[in-house]
């Protein structure tokens, strides 16, 4: 059997808005009960549209944010509950690629010290091993070593985001939250830096949570995927099974919004209207279930109950319709 590295459980973060005198207090549901897990040398990806709650799922696993219930449990203990050396040993395991190389990067910090300061922090190996490492580090990305003196402003895109793999890579981790890692980068450059990180994966046997709205990356790299819309998961499934046969009404929607290249000319038939239809306000989510608004399917039901993630021929959606 596969062994579970990550366990999210009913996790919840709410924001509150709009509080202070004389004015009514709401909460943005940001995360409202997400639940997966994240096996051993595998990828997970979250999908969604912007503001359905990607990022927030990886601050919350990362701790770089409190959540407001539920649980994140990596090899079975509680990350939410780790302190002192612990919660060190955690932040080495579990590392992140953020979506900016350019933000991601100190300007006034030269590669070497980018990536050296990781092993100075954790005692990793002596001071005069940081310049071998370092060189491996950047060999394992596609770069020259003789690359580490210099400053982030010398690389173009594509490349600082090899280095921020290469910083990701250095404290050698198990488990990897990639947050849209390509989104700001030239479409050529994606693929090569998407060819990257299926490499590493399967050298050193990492796992990934993946977090991006493009669903031809998710499909070619990932293992599993939750679909996310308004701060919950609407269908989980194996990759294959979701692009095959996708349940959901807004996972359908959202793989028929996916540019596509065709071999015809004929306009294929579409379920969705994608371009009349907005996204509710995750402030004044609708009743019942939070997709009917712009469901073409929506029956009464759906406009009073909120459907429950549960199992459909061996796989989970939140749909009244299935």
């Amino acid at each position: 059997m596969a062994e579970t590295l990550l366990k999210v459980t009913g996790l919840k973060k709410h924001y509150a808005v709009g509080s202070g005198f004389l004015k009514k207090t709401g909460y943005v549901k940001a995360i409202d009960g997400v639940d997966f897990t994240i096996e051993k040398n595998t990828v997970f990806a979250l999908v969604g549209e912007s503001g359905c709650g990607k990022s927030t799922v990886a601050r919350l696993v990362l701790r770089l944010i409190e959540a407001n219930g539920g649980d994140v449990l990596f090899k079975g203990k509680s990350v939410f509950s780790l302190k002192g050396d612990n919660l060190k040993a955690y932040r080495r395991a579990v590392q992140i690629i953020f979506q900016d190389p350019f933000a991601s990067l100190n300007p006034r910090m030269k590669i070497f010290t980018t990536l050296s300061e990781p092993l100075l922090i954790h005692k990793l190996c002596p001071r005069s091993e940081f310049r071998e490492r370092v060189g491996k580090l950047l060999n394992n990305v596609g770069l020259e070593p003789d690359v580490m003196n210099r400053y982030p402003h010398e690389f173009s895109g594509g490349q600082r985001q090899r280095i921020c793999i290469a910083r990701a890579l250095a404290l050698s981790p198990e488990l990897i939250v990639a947050d849209e890692p390509l989104s700001s980068l030239d479409v050529s450059i994606q693929a090569q830096v998407l060819n990257l990180l299926k490499d590493l994966k399967a050298a050193y046997g990492l796992s990934f949570l993946f977090i991006s709205h493009d669903l031809n990356v998710v499909r070619y790299f990932s293992d599993t995927i939750g679909v996310m819309y308004l701060g919950k998961i609407v269908e989980l499934a194996k990759s294959e099974d979701l692009f095959s046969a996708p349940m959901h009404p807004y996972t359908v929607m959202l793989i028929e919004s996916a540019p596509k290249i065709r071999k015809t000319s004929k306009p294929q038939r579409k379920t969705f209207d994608v371009t009349s239809l907005d996204v509710p306000s995750p402030i004044d989510i609708p009743s019942g279930c939070p997709f009917h608004p712009r469901c073409p399917k929506c029956s009464d039901i759906c406009k009073r109950e909120i459907p429950q993630l549960l199992t459909h021929n061996g796989r989970l959606a939140s749909c009244h319709l299935l």
